[in-house]
């Protein structure tokens, strides 16, 4: 019996170590699982976080293109505006010698209308007196054409030994 105490002994021990080493393979499954999982998603974070880099990189990339582009584009506006207010100052003084002249020109044409509208009055004095001086030509052509001629006898006279 003794030997059956010793064996059960054993046999508990073994039952109990084959009892305690069956449950740390459960945890030892549920660790590397665990573990696994964490290994994915620390795979996975990897993943993102480079591909995050990547596309901050671009990010930046079109970051600097749009400041250039804007850079750029702010001394066009510069250079348009100064070109502009070199036009509009050449303008301002193109349009005051232009003014000029035009002022000169049209006193020149106000004299010149002057002119003409004198010269239209005095045709027209010269009109009138033609056409008067024509008038008194049809009366007298109109008074010759009804007058007998000379020598003639006037129709309504009575022809001598007559009455």
């Amino acid at each position: 019996m003794v030997r059956m105490k010793s064996a059960m002994r054993v046999f508990a021990i073994l039952a109990c170590a084959l009892v305690l080493a069956g449950c740390k393979d459960t945890e030892k499954e549920i660790a590397l699982d665990r573990a696994a999982a964490a290994e994915a998603a620390l795979t996975k974070a990897t993943a993102d976080l480079a591909r995050a880099e990547k596309q901050a990189t671009n990010l930046k990339e079109e970051l600097e293109a749009a400041k250039n582009a804007r850079d750029e584009l702010e001394q066009q506006v510069k250079q348009l505006t100064s070109d502009r207010d070199k036009a509009t100052t050449t303008l301002s003084v193109g349009s005051l010698e232009e003014a000029k002249k035009l002022a000169d020109q049209s006193g020149g044409q106000t004299a010149n209308v002057a002119e003409l509208q004198k010269t239209i009055v005095d045709q027209r004095v010269i009109i009138q007196q033609q056409a008067t001086a024509l008038e008194q030509l049809r009366n007298i052509i109109d008074r010759l054409r009804r007058a007998p001629p000379r020598g003639a006898a006037e129709p309504n006279a009575a022809a001598p030994g007559q009455q």
